[in-house]
């Protein structure tokens, strides 16, 4: 009879034990598996593996405050999908997404042809974020076809120690692969990232109360508002502690000049360090269209209440120039500490703004 409450402690723990089986049920170890993780709250997707060519890892209609862990690599084998596709769509409320130990590889150098979204082979688009708030953390994302993270209708949304890094082969041809395109969307921080692509390392397309700060760009066309086109609003920027290393820009705001409702309005960048710049240390434009400048600026969509603040560093030995503006509505900018030394000149040429 004394035996009987031990026997009984067993038999409740073994119990209690019961769920491991259901939990297993939330471990993705192949493609297959991860449709059948989406009624977790706790989510491993556990590489390697390989998604086959023309499927997509669908991670939205989650439920709220869900997490995901990404552990291994998780390889896209080469398909047929075009721009309109994304490999990976995220969305949910309070979705904590830690990618410390992930990697999504996209095979990016089986599409690369120089044309990137323009023309060329059809190339899908990577991760898109949608209606989602909460977090990623420390995820690791090579070789995107194109572009890498399309932020979207996203509101409360923190991104911190992401690797974007599209160096693989046929590097140079690898176009168009932006590493975060920010559109209707607000209260989204993006920190601690280290961006090595051939396009704008930032992309705030329209939205409210975006901060980049602590990051790192190189290769691309710096990190940028816009392209703005018509209708839409960019409202409350800043861009903090950020450098930028062997790119086309460093500092770029760039509207379409029939651009009718679009508007920027109160961007502050600040502490930000330059070197090896080809094209223009600081760019602001209202002639921008996605074939080239027009030199005709117009000012449908004005901008307004730009703020710089100590930007500074060194341009190429053959590079345009350290500031160019060309704006036909713009007003309210406040410029200083600005010390960019001219590729041809070096002489620490620290420019006013000009045309505006």
């Amino acid at each position: 009879m004394k035996f009987l409450p031990i026997i009984t402690a067993f038999a409740a723990t073994a119990i209690m034990a019961a769920p491991t089986k259901e939990r297993a049920g939330c471990v993705a170890r192949s493609y297959d598996q991860i449709s059948g993780t989406k009624d977790c709250t706790a989510i491993i997707i556990q590489g390697p593996f390989t998604v086959p060519a023309n499927k997509k890892i669908d991670l939205t209609g989650l439920k709220t405050g869900t997490t995901i862990k990404i552990a291994g690599t998780i390889t896209f084998a080469k398909g047929t999908l075009d721009k309109n596709n994304d490999l990976v769509t995220i969305g949910g409320t309070n979705i904590k997404v830690d990618g410390t130990s992930g990697t999504f590889d996209g095979s990016g150098p089986l599409y690369w042809d120089g044309k990137g979204g323009n023309g060329g082979v059809d190339k899908p688009k990577f991760v898109r974020l949608s209606k989602m708030s909460g977090s990623i953390t420390g995820l690791t994302v090579i070789d995107s076809p194109v572009h890498t993270f399309a932020v979207n209708g996203c509101h409360g949304l923190t991104l911190t120690n992401i690797t974007i890094d599209n160096r693989g082969p046929k590097y140079a041809l690898g176009h168009n692969t932006d590493a975060f395109d920010v559109g209707s969307s607000s209260d989204i921080t993006i920190t601690g990232a280290k961006v090595y692509n051939n396009d704008d390392c930032l992309a705030v397309n329209s939205g409210t109360n975006i901060a980049f700060n602590g990051n790192y760009c190189e290769g691309g066309h710096g990190i940028s508002i816009g392209s703005i086109k018509a209708g839409s609003v960019v409202d409350g920027v800043s861009i903090k502690g950020n450098t930028v290393v062997n790119s086309a820009n460093a500092v770029r705001i760039k509207a379409y000049a029939n651009a009718t409702g679009g508007k920027v309005n109160n961007v502050t960048y600040s502490d930000i360090t330059m070197s090896g710049i080809t094209g223009y240390g600081i760019i602001i434009q209202q002639d921008y269209t996605n074939d080239g400048a027009t030199g005709k600026p117009g000012g449908a969509a004005p901008i307004t209440n730009v703020n710089l603040y100590n930007v500074h560093g060194s341009m190429a030995k053959k590079s345009r120039q350290s500031v160019y503006i060309l704006c036909a509505k713009c007003s309210n900018f406040n410029f200083q500490k600005i010390a960019i030394t001219e590729g041809a000149a070096a002489n620490g040429i620290s420019p006013k703004p000009m045309g505006c």
